[in-house]
């Protein structure tokens, strides 16, 4: 007969030799269970497939084990290595990131930013520090950590992490000019409003 992902917590405990209350504990990580109990539950879970439900956890703490990483753009070469540090701080915290990418968007930004939230993350990552309106309320709303990254010229939601562009900008500008150079130029490039 073919075990179906709803009745698999159900054949754990015939399967591990113990009773449904212990494999509950050991599934949700919760009480004391011996070792060796822990191990031949989780071992009987593997083989017959079982993955958690996180849902109905969430159900009762209206939580996620998930932080949600809003970026502009996946081919700019720095959001893939922003990724890899992010996953990097997460990796063994029982955190995992979400992505969601704006285009430079603000209005994409607005509703990945919805989305995300009603999955209630337990925390929020958001490249730059303008946001529209209803985007920055959301966040200001949300009741969880928010990390705004790569620039801090400007007034974050929570908490920001990255550098001043203004002031590099200004040091750049200055060690041109102690050197001796006073025809200057700049090439930029604008990102869609």
């Amino acid at each position: 007969m073919a075990v179906t992902q709803g009745d698999t917590p159900f054949r754990t405990p015939e399967a591990s030799g113990v009773s449904e209350m212990t494999v509950s504990r050991v599934l949700r990580n919760r009480g004391d269970v011996s070792p060796a109990t822990r191990e031949r539950v989780l071992e009987a879970a593997r083989t017959l497939g079982y993955v958690p439900n996180k849902i109905a956890g969430a159900l009762a703490s209206q939580r996620v084990n998930l932080v949600g990483v809003v970026i502009p753009s996946l081919s700019n070469m720095v959001f893939p290595e922003v990724m890899t540090g992010i996953s990097s701080v997460l990796d063994g915290t029982g955190l995992q990131p979400v992505v969601g990418v704006t285009n430079y968007l603000p209005d994409r930004e607005e509703s990945v930013i919805y989305e995300m939230l009603s999955w209630r993350p337990s925390g929020m990552i958001v490249a730059g520090l303008e946001h529209t309106d209803a985007a920055r309320a959301m966040l200001g709303r949300a009741g969880i950590p928010i990390v705004e990254i790569m620039d801090i010229d400007g007034v974050p939601v929570n908490h920001a992490v990255g550098i001043s562009h203004h002031r590099a900008g200004r040091q750049m500008g200055e060690a041109i000019i102690a050197a001796g150079y006073r025809r200057i130029a700049f090439l930029g490039t604008q990102m869609p409003n």
